[in-house]
């Protein structure tokens, strides 16, 4: 199950990208994946830390340089270097560029990794959406939305966002956000993602 919260509903929506061959979660780990998720990060009506970080040409950008008239989506993966999922959601993404862009959200996503690999990635799949690094893991941290499983700084993961999403206001505030469930970390919940629809469908309700 995904959740998305805005300041004034909060529904529930069932979707997958990527994840359809995870087994499903007993309700004991879908209520603690719930639980947590629903103090991860900032919460509605927060504003988006400040960031200046580099894309995937070397330029940096900041939340303002990324926003549309109407506000930013932003998608904060795992990798694009290692992570399936991550990368077939930023396709995805990708490719509703232009609607995101016609309801006047500028939309990115943002990873761990580092200049080189999401250049590689962007060049391969033909990636024009806007990739940022943040290799210090810096505004996962100013977010904390740090996986927390993965603890052990030699661990191929260690410093990789939960996946979430955030719905950004012109102004600059959190209007809303996504998690995906079920699952934390070694539950795998990083598997399921929600699907460009989703958020497509909330922008145009709102």
């Amino acid at each position: 199950m995904l959740k998305y919260f805005s300041p004034v509903i909060a529904l529930g929506l069932f979707a997958c990208s990527g994840g359809g061959n995870t087994p499903p979660a007993d309700t004991a780990a879908l209520e603690a994946a719930s639980d947590t998720a629903e103090t991860l990060g900032p919460s509605i009506g927060s504003p988006m830390p400040d960031f200046r970080l580099l894309d995937a040409h070397g330029q940096p950008q900041t939340l303002a340089d990324i926003a549309g008239e109407n506000g930013t989506v932003i998608y904060f993966n795992r990798s694009l270097d290692w992570c399936p999922f991550c990368q077939t959601q930023t396709m995805e993404v990708n490719a509703a560029a232009g609607r995101f862009a016609e309801l006047g959200y500028g939309v990115a996503t943002i990873t761990y990794d580092n200049v080189d690999v999401i250049q590689a990635f962007a060049e391969r799949r033909s990636i024009g959406l806007t990739l940022l690094s943040d290799p210090e893991s810096s505004l996962v941290d100013a977010l904390e939305i740090r996986d927390p499983v993965y603890t052990d700084p030699d661990s191929l993961a260690y410093g990789v966002p939960y996946p979430i999403t955030f719905i950004v206001s012109p102004d600059g505030m959190i209007a809303g956000k996504y998690w995906h469930e079920p699952g934390y970390g070694e539950e795998r919940g990083y598997r399921t993602r929600i699907t460009v629809e989703d958020v497509l469908a909330q922008l145009e309700a709102d």
